[in-house]
């Protein structure tokens, strides 16, 4: 009887360890198949619907926009539904002295210029033009693969197959049980935006760590400030079957729910001409 016990817990333990390792590659085939889809994309449009709690409180903002992009050189159009009906953004990089064009739809009813990350572009969001898109998301997993090696892996949970949006999806929870807040100290031409684009951070958590600094003041050399090791406690993801993309995204923190973005739409065969990034466009109102 002894004999037959400890052949059977054997076998419970060399198959734990085989579903472990199988687990272990499934998610690595999902993410490594994200990254790759990302990053062979160049141009998309999108319908994103955003939830985003608010830097000093509990509450969300929510908002939802059209948009469509190229990577490389970044060029971006946006139309929004809310906030601000009606209203227009156009970014190109090396255009109008790399700012972006505001068509606000109310008054004065004039186009404005502003910087990227000005507060009136952001409209209460977490991320400026310029990280819209997929990429930071293909970035972080690249990153975080070189920090953690295989572990990584170990942090993904595969909760199987779902469907959003009449889209099959894999759905997967990502975990960091290290995630903290750290001391950083800053280099030589430092902001939160700068630092927030190096260590591939949420600028927004930047800001609610550092409520004394706003996003574009330049920090002194040495300075320390606060910033998290990792961008989210935990990440939820629907990742399309079909088109690899990570669809319906959910970022949580210490607190619970930090941000959601959902593509209601998203085309990534679409070939934008270079038309469509001018003010000058047919369908626009600049």
């Amino acid at each position: 009887m002894k004999i037959k016990y400890l052949y059977s817990i054997i076998i419970i333990l060399l198959s734990s360890q085989a579903n472990y390792g199988q687990n272990r590659e499934l998610n690595r085939k999902i993410i490594h198949e994200m990254r790759d889809a990302i990053n062979a994309n160049n141009q998309i449009a999108f319908t994103l619907q955003r939830k985003e709690r608010e830097v000093d409180g509990d509450e969300f903002i929510s908002g939802k926009f059209y948009s469509k992009l190229t990577v490389k050189p970044f060029k971006m159009y946006i139309k929004n539904f809310y906030p601000s009906p009606g209203s227009e953004i156009l970014y190109v990089d090396g255009w109008n002295n790399n700012k972006a064009l505001i068509n606000p739809n109310a008054f004065p009813y004039i186009c404005l210029s502003f910087e990227p990350e000005n507060s009136l572009v952001l409209a209460g969001g977490h991320h400026c033009i310029k990280e819209a898109g997929f990429k930071l998301m293909s970035r972080m997993f690249e990153h975080y693969e070189e920090v953690y090696g295989q572990k990584l892996y170990d942090y993904i949970v595969y909760n199987g197959i779902f469907k959003w949006n009449d889209r099959k999806c894999h759905k997967v929870t990502v975990t960091y049980p290290d995630y903290r807040i750290l001391n950083f100290e800053c280099k030589k031409g430092d902001n939160l935006y700068k630092i927030a684009d190096r260590m591939l951070l949420n600028v927004s958590k930047l800001r609610e760590l550092n409520p004394k600094i706003d996003d574009t003041d330049y920090l002194e050399e040495g300075q320390t400030i606060k910033i998290t090791n990792v961008y989210g406690e935990k990440a939820i993801l629907l990742i399309d079957i079909e088109n690899k993309f990570p669809i319906y995204q959910e970022i949580h923190d210490k607190k619970g729910l930090y941000e959601k973005y959902m593509y209601l739409t998203l085309d990534i065969n679409k070939s934008i001409p270079n038309e469509e990034f001018s003010r000058d466009y047919k369908d626009y109102n600049f």
